[in-house]
């Protein structure tokens, strides 16, 4: 089936523990028919893998010619993570969070090692509370959840972002 893209996501995971003994050699043997099917498939693949940890995938797959790019994202800027929690408060509550700028900076700041899905879910996570209960005030408490991190911030500028703690939420 061809042409198509072949997806792998986190390819570390997988391939991690090859040239260790602790498998009996399957992890060694995988990394090897995976290096053989990417030299010899002849068919249109474009192949693309993602990793959180490059330096623990096996060298033999990181060589020349083996794919053809590598390329570096990195967690984002103070000023790109003020641009998605905008985005997403937007979507999610129908809150322009630049109503309050002393809060969006504190948002900022609070979210630094965040990416952008955990600054998404971390949205999302406000407004599920939103959901289920109606009458949770948002200008007296926000949570944020972004994966690993649970923040509760109790602060006075959320007054005037979310107005008598009223916020319409928007499903994703």
């Amino acid at each position: 089936m061809s042409p198509c893209i072949l997806w792998i996501d986190e390819i570390e995971k997988g391939l991690a523990g090859a040239g260790s003994s602790n498998d009996g050699g399957v992890s060694t043997r995988m990394v090897g028919q995976f290096l053989f099917w990417l030299q010899e498939c002849r068919k249109a693949v474009f192949v693309v893998a993602t990793a959180n940890d490059v330096s623990q995938l096996p060298s033999e797959l990181l060589r020349r010619g083996r794919f053809d790019e590598l390329f570096f994202v990195d967690l984002p800027t103070e000023e790109e993570r003020e641009d998605i929690l905008g985005l997403y408060f937007q979507r999610y509550l129908q809150v322009d969070i630049h109503t309050n700028e002393t809060f969006a900076r504190q948002l900022v700041e609070l979210t630094e090692g965040f990416t952008g899905a955990d600054l998404e879910s971390a949205v999302r996570e406000l407004a599920y509370r939103k959901v289920a209960d109606p009458d949770h005030d948002l200008t007296r408490s926000l949570a944020l959840y972004g994966g690993y991190a649970f923040v509760e911030v109790y602060t006075d500028c959320c007054r005037g972002v979310f107005p008598d703690g009223k916020v319409a939420v928007i499903p994703d």
